[in-house]
């Protein structure tokens, strides 16, 4: 049986089917499996924070439901080309829905995600110019992102989008606007919690300032919590702006070749899911989270002893640790010391240093009557 001849318009698209289809494809199951993960994130907010002020709550649920609708979107588009359209080639020149479900979700859950941590930001400097540095940043990308949108909407078919005016320019900035101000997001947060978050312990007079300005705090919960916060934003950061950076490059990069631009779709489209979990792994990263960290160590006064500023204690330490012995050499009699708590390892509390100071007194009322 001979093959069926392909119209024109066919023939152009056939050399399309394969990366399209894919892309398509490896969008709709990372969009799926994107989704569940944020399910559960959700979830377990749910359960962990029930008494957060209502704007946390408006956000992480408000996020739920665009996320829900892009997912919904998304499997219509998946239905309607691998489904109904089944071996209709000239049906692939159709865009579907992907100008909402791409740019326009995306840019709005970047602005959510971003406007979250330029304000946490803001306070943690205490200095609006940063937090409005990294807010301007984000509604340059959203709006971007809704230009793009808005050209892919008025080209309609994957033919006219190539020939559209400024939409190379328009996805670049969307891109590139999201990818700095992740980066911006994840290096102010690295300096402030990192370097002026300890600058405060040392404040207290526990430790030189210039010290903890180069090092942890010496604090075991201070340290630890230090550096999940890092860790989380710097991860997550990355997450992001790979996608951004990657559908940038490919959309913008490779436009002289459609065949490789096409999978601009799979970062693309990821893009709108990675900010909302980011969100969502942000709150449920406080302690006590169901399904989040493990918890703080109880002893949060505890100094770790590998640190050198540590060692700086052990005089004041000295000073304060009263044994038994140093106890009955000075006073040599038989008051009896055993309801005396004492302490040759840690630190005395304060509870036992005025059980100490208590017995003292009372040695010294009995040798005057003697």
């Amino acid at each position: 049986m001979s093959p069926v001849p392909l119209n024109p318009a066919e023939a152009t698209l056939l050399p399309l089917a394969l990366p399209l289809l894919t892309s398509l494809q490896i969008g709709a199951l990372l969009t799926w499996g994107l989704q569940g993960v944020l399910c559960v994130q959700v979830y377990n907010y749910y359960l962990s924070f029930p008494k957060d002020p209502l704007y946390m709550k408006a956000l992480v649920y408000t996020s739920l439901a665009l996320e829900v609708a892009q997912t919904l979107m998304v499997t219509r588009d998946t239905h309607v080309i691998f489904s109904e359209g089944y071996g209709d080639l000239v049906g692939l020149n159709d865009l579907h829905l992907l100008w909402l479900t791409l740019p326009i979700f995306g840019g709005i859950m970047g602005l959510l995600c971003h406007l979250t941590f330029a304000y946490r930001i803001s306070v943690l400097s205490e200095s609006k110019i940063v937090g409005g540095a990294i807010a301007a940043l984000a509604v340059c990308a959203a709006v971007s992102s809704f230009v793009f949108g808005g050209k892919l909407q008025v080209a309609a078919v994957l033919s006219e989008v190539v020939v559209t005016k400024h939409i190379y320019l328009t996805c670049g900035v969307w891109n590139g606007s999201g990818a700095l101000c992740d980066v911006a997001i994840s290096t102010c947060m690295f300096y402030f919690v990192r370097l002026v978050f300890p600058f405060l312990h040392g404040l207290r007079g526990l430790v030189h300032p210039e010290q903890l300005s180069r090092s942890h705090t010496g604090f075991k919960n201070t340290d630890l919590l230090i550096t999940r916060i890092i860790r989380l934003t710097i991860e997550t950061g990355m997450a992001t702006a790979t996608a951004s950076i990657c559908s940038a490059v490919l959309f913008v990069g490779f436009r002289e070749k459609i065949t490789v631009s096409v999978y601009f779709i799979v970062p693309a489209i990821t893009i709108t899911k990675l900010y909302a979990i980011t969100i969502l792994a942000t709150f449920n990263n406080r302690p006590h989270a169901v399904g989040g960290p493990p918890p703080l160590p109880e002893n949060d006064n505890s100094f770790e002893d590998n640190k050198p500023y540590s060692r700086n204690l052990e005089r004041l330490a000295s000073e304060i640790r009263i044994g038994r012995t140093v106890v009955q050499q000075v006073w040599k009699d038989d008051v009896p010391l055993s309801h005396i708590q004492m302490h040759t390892d840690d630190l005395t509390s304060s509870k036992d240093m005025d059980d100490t100071e208590s017995a003292i007194q009372e040695s010294l009322v009995q040798k005057d009557k003697l």
